[in-house]
């Protein structure tokens, strides 16, 4: 007798008996590894292995708050900048000055950044800017937002950037000791599992096959009564709630911060990149592509001699640029072709 759960199955043939095991299962225990590897990791007690560990996980949870609008809609962001530096200024200002908590600093940048998200996102949708024009004024929004920060100084005292003073070791303030950074991990570890959580319900959803739809081609959904603005808005206010989150932390963590730093290109270029590496649409992607750009920056910046000093960075672009050429879809797609390998070698079956 057949069951049917609409979930991936696996059945293979074991001496005439048909055993099925879902696929769900084998990605949930390899998970769940990983995870339980990962919270392990500050009982090393090396600071510097957390640091690039939470260095890693804001990278990812970035490159995962990107991909839920430009992965899902196809819509190309190189303005992501300005949401981070939203997060960053909103919280770190209202804690310098009125002494508010960054937890709740964090959520007051995070809803800022969505309405300016969505006002952004309804002027360029209204008329219909996709591919490098929407990239471009994505951009210039966020120079834009560079420039102000720059010259306001009596708000954002600014080139100077903003030092937080700092409150000793607070967990309500979100200020952790030195010898504590292993909070950092923790709360960025659990701000990225909450993310990626996100992006998968968002992908399982009808909001998610809309997305994919629109992503395919939007006049074609339109035909089918599918109201693309409409839901590349809601793309866009969560993916820009949840990259101002992501500045509220990076400004706890380092304590201080400058315009540049904040809204820069080079930043909007750096969220984009864990997903190019690892491949965008997949929630999978952007953690692959952040792994694997810190393990290589920090194994080229140990290798190299003092005299080469930088020399690592132009790997990294060169290795970007390789593979946009030659693997557009990100490692994400070797993978999946190797599973499909595995299937057909085992003589594996997906389906009932």
């Amino acid at each position: 007798m057949k069951e049917k759960d609409g979930m991936d199955q696996i059945r293979v043939e074991k001496n005439g008996t048909p055993l099925r095991t879902s696929l769900n299962f084998y990605y949930g225990l390899i998970g769940s590894v990983i995870l339980v590897l990962l919270l392990c990791v500050p009982l090393l007690g090396d600071n510097y292995v957390i640091d690039v560990g939470i260095q890693m996980f804001l990278l990812a949870y970035l490159g995962q708050s990107w991909n839920i609008m430009c992965g899902y809609t196809g819509q190309l962001s190189f303005g992501h900048a300005a949401f981070f530096g939203i997060g960053m200024y909103t919280s770190s200002l209202l804690f310098v000055n009125l002494g508010l908590t960054p937890w709740l600093g964090m959520l007051a940048g995070g809803c800022l950044a969505l309405l300016v998200g969505v006002g952004l996102g309804s002027l360029s949708f209204r008329y219909r800017l996709k591919g490098v024009y929407f990239a471009f004024i994505t951009m210039t929004f966020g120079e834009m937002m560079r420039l102000l920060c720059q010259f306001w100084e009596s708000l954002t005292k600014g080139a100077e950037g903003i030092l937080l003073p700092w409150k000793g070791h607070h967990l309500l303030m979100f200020s952790f000791d030195v010898h504590k950074k292993y909070l950092y991990y923790y709360t960025i570890l659990a701000m990225l599992i909450v993310c990626t959580f996100i992006a998968y319900r968002i992908k399982k959803m009808r909001l998610g096959y809309y997305l994919a739809a629109v992503r395919e081609n939007e006049d074609a959904a339109e035909m089918l009564g599918i109201d693309g603005p409409k839901y590349k808005l809601i793309a866009i206010g969560i993916s820009a709630f949840l990259t101002a989150l992501g500045g509220t932390f990076h400004a706890q963590y380092y304590q201080h911060f400058e315009p540049e730093e904040a809204f820069g290109i080079l930043r909007s270029f750096e969220i984009i990149f864990p997903v190019v590496i690892g491949g965008g649409g997949n929630i999978m992607g952007p953690p692959i592509g952040a792994f694997i750009l810190r393990l290589f920056e920090e194994v080229t910046r140990a290798i190299m001699p003092p005299l080469m000093h930088g020399f690592h960075r132009m790997l990294y672009g060169t290795i970007i640029v390789i593979m946009i050429m030659y693997l557009p879809a990100g490692l994400i797609h070797l993978i999946e072709r190797g599973k499909d390998l595995l299937v057909e070698r085992y003589k594996l079956r997906i389906g009932n």
